[in-house]
């Protein structure tokens, strides 16, 4: 499933929300878009799957920057999982670090080398 930004309908939008950048958002004046720059805590709520979120090729959040997302922001999200054995889904907590955030691009990058998913179990299970 594609990410539906702020460009998209008012009725579908769904961007990343900015939950503080206080004490977690030391980053310098210029808001570089280098790595460890970042610091703002995001949360993120969809149906997507985990891997559309963290495998996406050229960045999930297609206007990730223009938002003020930076590298090494902490995105956490509850999406979808489809790795249970009768090939439903299940809600997940996904906890990671946006990269791939440059200065000349909007999009951002959930790092595949920087998540952590919580566990799906199947319905009834025991």
């Amino acid at each position: 499933m594609a990410y539906v930004g702020t460009t998209a309908a008012s009725s579908v939008a769904n961007p990343p929300d900015r939950i503080t950048s206080g004490i977690l958002s030391q980053r310098n004046r210029a808001e570089s878009t280098s790595a460890f720059n970042g610091g703002t805590l995001w949360t993120y709520s969809s149906t997507n799957l985990t891997t559309d979120i963290t495998a996406t090729a050229g960045g999930f959040f297609t206007d990730g920057a223009l938002l003020g997302m930076r590298n090494g922001d902490v995105l956490i999200a509850v999406c979808q999982q489809s790795t249970l054995p009768d090939s439903s889904t299940s809600s997940v907590l996904l906890l990671g670090v946006v990269s791939g955030v440059s200065s000349t691009g909007d999009t951002a990058s959930i790092s595949t080398e920087g998540f952590i998913t919580s566990t799906a179990t199947a319905a009834g299970g025991g």
